[in-house]
């Protein structure tokens, strides 16, 4: 359940920054402990639980700029036989601005609370000079309290 949702993001969380035209970054985040959330019992054990995570991250741009801020993600276990083993939903902030970021992650091996999740995904600008602005993600969750990853903003 650590990287249940985790995302989110992190959510990478995400990574505002100041206003670069389809710009690349690459993201770090530091994770509180996650804190789980309902779910039910299936035949093969549990199902469709969920939790929320918040953290901080580090976003480094392209030409060196470099933006920090806090993220916070709800995430949720997926059925069987579904493209992704969980979904996120996460917001950004930082004191330039603030964003949302989905995710879709799956196990990089066997799945279990210690299994690192690959993750990829969106970012959108909601405030700030990145309003309206839409990118894509990618995450890698790797251990209970940290994920990196790489993003690029499109469009001006």
């Amino acid at each position: 359940m650590k990287k249940f949702a985790l995302g989110t993001a992190i959510c990478a969380s995400a990574l505002l920054g100041s206003a670069a035209i389809a710009q690349s970054f690459t993201y770090e985040v530091v994770w509180q402990p996650v804190e789980s959330v309902g779910g039910m019992t299936g035949p093969d054990g549990p199902r469709y639980g969920g939790g929320t995570v918040t953290g901080s991250y580090t976003t480094t741009y392209a030409d060196g700029r470099v933006a920090t801020g806090t993220v916070k993600c709800v995430g949720m276990r997926q059925p069987e036989a579904s493209m992704f083993a969980i979904h996120m939903a996460c917001s950004t902030s930082e004191a330039e601005g603030s964003g949302a970021l989905v995710y879709g992650c799956n196990y990089l091996g066997e799945p279990g609370p210690n299994t690192a999740l690959g993750c990829v995904g969106g970012v959108e600008g909601k405030e700030g000079p990145l309003a309206g602005r839409r990118g894509s993600l990618t995450m890698e969750w790797y251990s209970p309290t940290n994920s990196r990853g790489t993003g690029q903003w499109y469009g001006e």
